[in-house]
Order: C-alpha cells, then structure tokens, then sequence
C-alpha cells in the first residue's frame, strides 16, 4: 500500500519564502506545523491509501483525462485560514481570482480517479498552498490580528506545466514526498 495525491508541485518564490519566514517570528509561540519550502504543492486530489496495482490505473486514467490539457499560470495572492475563527485549523495562501483553467484541471483530474475507484471528496475543491497546519493557540487574539494585517498581494505566480503522482511517506521529521510519475501539461 502506498499514501498516495496529485499535486503540483511549486518552486516557492522568493515572497513566498518571505511571508512563510514572518509568519513563522509572529506566531514563534504557537503550536503550528510549518510547511517545508521545498514541500510546496497544491494538491488535486488526495487518494490516500492504495494498492501498488492500482497505480497504472490511475496513471492511464488521468493521462487520457490530460490528453487536451494546457499548461496556464495562476497566481496566489490571498491569504486565510480553514476552520472557523475561534478554531483555526489551517494557514494557507490561495488565490482572489477563480481560475477556470485550476478548476477544469483539478476537475478532470478529479473525474479520472472517481472512474478508477477512488471517491470524490465530500468537500469542493479549493486551489490552495497549505502554509501551517494548527496544533494549538495560546493566544487566539494575537493570532488573529497577525492574519488580519497579513498583506494581500501576489506571493507566488506559477507556470503550470505538469502535475505529479506523489507518495506521501509519514515520518517523524516531516513527510516525505516521492514523485511516481509525472503529467507533462500541453
């Protein structure tokens, strides 16, 4: 069995590494799980535990579905938090802009593992780079008036020209995120 998602993966730009680095001084007190700057991606589809044998399913599944795909850019320039306001779970940074490129990528991407067995989630499907995953706030205000005076403005523009099959390996270090195949985008 393999933990696995399809994701693109990102090269975080110098803005991104920037904003990460001050969120990770003015919330140095609470308990958050920072993302690695080198684990950046944006995850299509998180397929969790899989028999290796079903891996060429979904390979094929999504080559076909990725037949007339483009390669397009998409922005990221809008921070928030999953999770309600007096029980934030997660920091991310997503986009202000719908993209219909993101939405008909993440879609097909989407509909190619459904038909290879691997449900569709309950939740929509909202384009975002996970930046910290909440454990615990001591101060609740404070971190809501970091997130409050958080700029909004582009922090990362990406060409998006594939998508990647990723093992996730759990480790007490941190994940670990092996490439199994790549989906070069037209």
């Amino acid at each position: 069995m393999k933990r696995l998602f399809i994701a693109i993966h990102l090269q975080a730009a110098p803005a991104l590494l920037l904003l990460l680095e001050q969120l990770k001084q003015q919330l140095a007190r609470e308990r958050i799980s920072w993302a690695k700057s080198e684990n950046m991606h944006l995850t299509l589809k998180f397929i969790g535990e899989t028999p290796e044998k079903a891996i060429p399913v979904i390979v094929s599944a999504i080559e076909q579905a990725l037949e007339s795909q483009k390669s397009f850019e998409f922005t990221f320039d809008r921070t928030g938090v999953f999770g309600s306001r007096y029980d934030p779970r997660v920091i991310w940074l997503g986009s202000s802009k719908t993209s219909a490129e993101m939405n008909l990528l993440a879609e097909k991407v989407i509909d190619a593992c459904d038909r290879s067995g691997f449900a569709r989630d309950r939740q929509n499907f909202v384009p975002h780079l996970t930046l910290g995953r909440i454990k615990g706030l001591e101060d609740k205000p404070s971190f809501q008036r970091v997130m409050q005076q958080l700029p909004q403005q582009v922090f990362q523009q990406s060409a998006v020209k594939e998508i990647i099959l990723f093992e996730s390996i759990l480790r007490k270090e941190g994940p670990l995120y092996v490439p199994i195949h790549r989906f070069v985008l037209g």
